[in-house]
């Protein structure tokens, strides 16, 4: 038996290809289980010989009024007329249910496949593995009469009949009836081929219902559609697994896992990223009618969450803020509050480097200025966009930096700082400017005071303090140059 993958991606940078096919898958059941089962209240639901084994046919996409189905229904049916022939009814249960394990082996199961689960295709071809040989051991075992139900593990599918203490039934193998009881078998030469199970695949085996066992077919196919990216197959399949597990409400353990199996398929297909982001809107449109239909689960839940960022992403790697910003609002209530806000920082990056990116810097301010102006930056928005606008001072700031224009830069700070007054990145640059100005005043003056040239000495200075009015150095140099000058 395999197990459905857990894969979930959470980064964009970390894909999987997006699948070959552009057909989207149906959220819908490939079938409905219902045609094959009543309801009789809640709780586990018994099923019949007939009905498991026509469900398991289902689950393995035989499809009704097929030649094949029919081909399928009518060797059911004669195995059918062997186990309720008086031969088999006047033996003790524990004779038949390993009489039933024999005919099994003598007209139909051949050769042991580990990935073949399809329970027709046993019927048909003679391949088994431990689901395909264990449910048709089960439907033939029930329409003989026996208390027969099916047990699972992580690794494994087999059964046991209670008549009434239980007795284990093995059924990749002809001498499994019983395990530890070797007979003798007596087409032994038609068997090409069994297996003879690992000991630690029993562990932590299961008691599960006859709809939770029909099911494991539809769990292992869709396992190996996952391994080849086919959403269009295991999706319907999927559903119609995990619908029949609805409609038994079954709250065991094993059926937990059901949807969580589900859950990884749709997981799945919302992370595998296509190239552009108006494809991958579309995929994040089919995963919320995807939760629409079937609940919203956590595990659905981080996954909405990666995939609405991994949008954003590409939509910012792409500057296409109108996808950005219309997927946001669609995909909004189905986000953890958590994530709106991260993913209210990639659209507001989305909206601003959109309309800033290969423009100087001073451009840049007059473009962000008019966003806000425009009522274009929501309240949620403002913080990071300005960000964005201090950046952009900044870059201006540095230029004048780098040029020793230090005069120009304290009027930029200046006027930076009113806009942005809170700016410690700012008033850093601000301060430098202003010590600068101040150093460069007062070695200018002292230059032309010590070649005594008094008069250009006072122009140095006035000029400053008509800037710096309040600064200590320059008054300071004015009280020694009025001192020099005999004031």
């Amino acid at each position: 038996m395999r197990k459905i993958r857990l894969f979930v991606l959470s980064l964009l940078f970390s894909i999987c290809l997006f699948p070959a096919f552009s057909q989207q898958p149906s959220i819908e059941p490939l079938f409905d289980p219902l045609d094959y089962f009543a309801l009789e209240g809640e709780g586990q639901v018994l099923l019949s010989a007939d009905q498991i084994f026509m469900l398991a046919l289902r689950y393995s996409e035989c499809q009704p009024e097929t030649e094949e189905w029919e081909s399928c229904i009518n060797k059911f049916e004669a195995i059918k007329s062997e186990v309720t022939s008086r031969r088999y009814q006047i033996m003790s249960e524990e004779e038949r249910g390993r009489a039933v394990l024999k005919l099994l082996y003598r007209d139909y199961l051949t050769t042991y496949s580990a990935t073949q689960t399809k329970i027709n295709v046993a019927l048909e071809k003679g391949l088994y593995n431990c689901v395909s040989s264990a449910l048709l051991y089960m439907s033939a075992a029930k329409a003989a009469g026996l208390d027969v139900r099916g047990q699972k593990t992580s690794e494994h599918a087999f059964c046991s009949i209670y008549i009434p203490r239980k007795i284990d039934v093995e059924t990749t193998n002809p001498y499994g009836f019983n395990p530890g009881s070797r007979e003798t078998i007596e087409n032994e030469n038609a068997i090409k081929g069994y297996y003879l199970v690992p000991k630690k695949f029993y562990t932590n085996r299961q008691e599960v219902s006859d709809l939770l066992f029909a099911g494991l077919v539809a769990g292992n196919l869709c396992s190996f559609y996952l391994d080849k990216n086919d959403y269009v197959e295991a999706v319907p399949l999927g559903a119609a697994r995990y619908q029949a597990m609805e409609f038994e409400k079954n709250q065991s353990k094993a059926a937990e896992n059901v949807r969580r199996d589900f859950d990884v398929i749709a997981g799945n297909y919302v992370n595998t990223l296509p190239k552009k982001a108006q494809d991958y809107a579309k995929v994040l449109d089919w995963f919320v009618s995807f939760i629409d239909r079937w609940g919203k689960t956590d595990f659905l839940q981080r996954n909405m969450d990666n995939g609405c960022y991994n949008l954003m992403v590409m939509c910012f790697e792409e500057k296409n803020y109108k996808i950005a910003s219309a997927s946001y609002q669609k995909y909004r209530p189905y986000l953890s509050q958590n994530q709106i806000s991260k993913i209210t920082d990639v659209l507001t990056d989305i909206l601003v480097t959109s309309k800033i990116e290969g423009q100087p810097a001073q451009a840049q301010i007059e473009i962000i200025e008019e966003l806000f102006t425009s009522g274009a930056v929501e309240a949620s928005q403002e913080k990071r966009v300005l960000v964005y606008l201090e950046n952009a001072w900044l870059t201006i700031l540095n230029d004048c930096m780098n040029t020793r224009n230090y005069g120009t830069g304290y009027q930029k700070s200046k006027e930076a700082l009113e806009r942005l007054p809170q700016s410690t990145k700012i008033k850093k640059m601000q301060k430098s400017f202003y010590d600068n100005c101040i150093a460069i005043i007062h070695n200018n003056f002292a230059k032309q005071a010590n070649a005594r040239k008094l008069e250009e000495a006072r122009q140095i200075l006035e000029a400053g303090l008509e800037v710096f009015p309040d600064d200590k150095t320059l008054n300071n140099d004015l009280q020694t140059l009025n001192k020099m000058s005999g004031y």
